[in-house]
């Protein structure tokens, strides 16, 4: 669907309330318009999720999606299978006054409604809870006047809560902490002015290095079609003025106060936009997988205008910075909602993933899409890769592997098993050769890969490996809670943290499971006496969830966990059995899940982990850590035994 905006009737139904265009755009409008957006080499774009009206949004402790709108509701994203596409969207809250605003602090998710700021304790632990019984109001003296009322909040490195409260007007001479940024403590405490003279600002960023707070404004309506313009401020220390209603952005002056004095030592803009083109949300990049010209630069959305002669903004900008981090310049970074004249998205935040990636919004077609770098085209033939060519032979027991997405494979390969040193990693290019990427590991079994390094449980102690084979041990042995036994499956979360299974000896003794958390702590989640015998294969399954194969009663389980002051809370339910020496878990990209038998030689198929099982695959000596290739079409199964790593074709 196309859609041509009739700017006069907009601007005249518009201009004094806060309205969503979702009526006029459908998610399925932004996949089939993707092919015409601008991406630079290298990059692509994809839509992530569908979230009506998306506005701000925040990253939870474990993955998780926090999304503001300009209406009643806030919902919660999960991707559950890391594939970068959502699983669920959850609506989280649906009463509220205008939830733009979403941050998340220590774990708690703060939103900021037109009138008020609310505490919500632990939504990842469990989003069914009943957070309206849990809200907790930490401040309610927000203006509530409906004219520039959607709140943007963050929390800066001194953690403390930034609140922009924009003016209710176009221009007008402001009350209270009308047209202000403020601050406060994270419990609604101290509560202070931080920037006065702000029109409009619906973004809020902190610069790198520098700490200091970085801001959008947007800058008065019916003075033309090219002033004022649009700003990116920087405020160095607060209590500073930042022009309004005085100048109605930059150095324009406001026709309506030409006669008045503005304030002294007022702060022009670091930067300057198009005037009209809506600059909100925007984030300071300081991910490794954009290009080193990235690091430091601030990807802006511009939400585009409404009461312009022709349209303007409806992208996103890069603002460019020297070394001394100051403002070198702007430019486009990626253009095409604005198409020949007919406007169809609207971008409106910008959030940075751990792995790098960036998640904008877009409140136009209710939806969020994931820019990457590295990961090649959405419509390009995925890589060959050696599974192409049959099954790899030659390898001396392998045990786990992992697709990188530029076609090679990385396995695990213990060597003679139960002696030290002669464990290692392969690659397996797409022409069929091997190299060794890393040597001198022990018995290497499970590999995961995050941000571009590979994780591997190696017997009694977790090793991360770059691509150039650089070895590093992110847990010893003493790390552990209990005397690790046997490391066996790696399993990553959306932020970083690495889990761990610990098969024990024969009779489950020192079965454990651990999550090491992206700061290297050991955290263990299950012991010996949880009622798994033998914890092997590990598959994210939500929040704060985890599938477990058992290999010791080829049982399989779920997991949900919580932790609290220090401790952890487990629960344990049982979903299926039979799947004899139960070893590795997948989920293709349809959510099939997949489950390997090393003692049978067997893989089976689950629609959902309590569906009945289809055998795929039987007659190999020992199916291992099954794994998918990088185009989610081919299972690669380690026959450790034979010596092989066989291709099982599932699309």
């Amino acid at each position: 669907m196309k859609v041509q905006l009739n700017l006069l009737a907009f601007m005249l139904g518009t201009a004094f309330s806060a309205v969503s265009l979702n009526t006029y755009a459908e998610a399925a409008d932004a996949q089939a318009n993707l092919s015409k957006l601008n991406v630079p080499a290298g990059f692509k774009i994809e839509v992530y999720a569908d979230v009506p009206d998306a506005r701000q949004m925040a990253l939870g402790t474990n993955g998780n999606i926090y999304v503001g709108t300009r209406g009643n509701k806030v919902y919660a994203v999960v991707d559950k299978n890391k594939d970068h596409k959502a699983d669920q969207v959850i609506t989280i809250l649906d009463d509220l006054n205008i939830g733009n605003g979403v941050a998340m602090y220590k774990g708690n998710l703060y939103v900021a409604e037109q009138n008020r700021i609310t505490r919500y304790a632990a939504p990842d632990f469990d989003l069914t809870l009943p957070f309206k019984q849990m809200r907790e109001v930490i401040y309610d003296k927000l203006p509530n006047k409906a004219h520039h009322g959607w709140r943007y909040i963050a929390f800066g490195p001194d953690n403390k809560l930034y609140v922009t409260v924009g003016a209710p007007c176009n221009i007008c001479e402001t009350k209270g902490i009308e047209g202000s940024i403020i601050r406060m403590d994270p419990d609604g405490s101290n509560v202070e002015t931080f920037a006065k003279g702000v029109r409009n600002s619906v973004g809020v960023d902190f610069q790198p290095d520098t700490n200091v707070v970085y801001f959008t404004d947007n800058g008065g309506d019916m003075m033309g079609d090219d002033i004022p313009h649009d700003e990116l401020n920087a405020a160095v220390k607060a209590g500073q003025h930042f022009g309004f209603p005085y100048y109605a952005g930059g150095d324009a002056r406001s026709p309506q106060l030409k006669d008045k004095t503005p304030p002294k030592n007022v702060v022009f803009p670091a930067a300057e936009f198009q005037a009209h083109s809506a600059n909100l949300g925007f984030k300071f990049y300081s991910g490794k997988q954009f290009p080193e010209e990235y690091q430091g630069s601030a990807i802006v959305a511009q939400h585009g205008s409404w009461n312009r002669s022709k349209p303007v903004g409806y992208q996103l900008m890069k603002v460019k910075f020297d070394a001394q981090h100051r403002v070198t310049g702007t430019e486009v970074f990626i253009d095409g909602w604005l198409n020949n004249g007919e406007i169809w998205g609207r971008p409106t935040d910008v959030l940075q993933l751990p792995d790098g990636s960036l998640l904008v919004s877009d409140d136009y077609n209710g939806v969020i899409y994931r820019v990457s770098y590295g990961e090649g085209n959405a419509d390009a033939k995925a890589p060959a890769t050696a599974t192409a060519l049959g099954t790899v032979t030659g390898l001396k027991m392998p045990e786990s592997s992992i697709a990188h997405p530029d076609g090679r494979i990385f396995v695990t390969e213990i060597g003679e098993f139960g002696k030290s040193g002669d464990g290692k990693v392969t690659v397996i290019n797409a022409n069929g050769s091997k190299s060794t990427l890393a040597d001198g590991l022990n018995d290497p079994k499970g590999i995961d890969m995050f941000n571009n390094q590979l994780y591997v449980a190696d017997m009694d102690q977790v090793v991360r490996i770059d691509l150039q084979g650089n070895k590093t041990v992110i847990a010893k042995p003493s790390d552990f809670q209990s005397k690790p036994v046997f490391l066996n499956d790696i399993e990553i979360d959306g932020l970083g943290n690495v889990y761990v299974s610990d098969s024990g000896e024969d009779n489950g003794k020192h079965a454990a499971i651990y999550k090491i958390t992206s700061q290297g702590q050991v955290v263990q989640l299950i012991s010996d006496k949880s009622g798994i015998k033998r914890p092997n294969g590990l598959l994210m399954d939500g929040p704060n969830a985890l599938l477990v194969a058992d290999f010791g009663t080829g049982k399989l389980f779920r997991i949900d966990y919580s932790e609290q002051d220090g401790k952890v809370k487990s629960n344990l339910t049982l979903l299926n059995q039979g799947f004899g020496a139960a070893d590795g878990l997948i989920r293709d990209p349809s959510g099939v899940l997949y489950i390997s038998d090393w003692a049978g030689g067997k893989v089976w198929q689950l629609s959902e982990p309590k569906a009945t099982p289809q055998l795929i695959s039987e007659g190999n000596q020992s199916s291992a850590d099954i794994n998918l290739s990088a185009d989610g079409r081919t299972i690669l199964m380690p026959d450790m035994k034979a010596g092989t790593l066989v291709p099982i074709s599932i699309r």
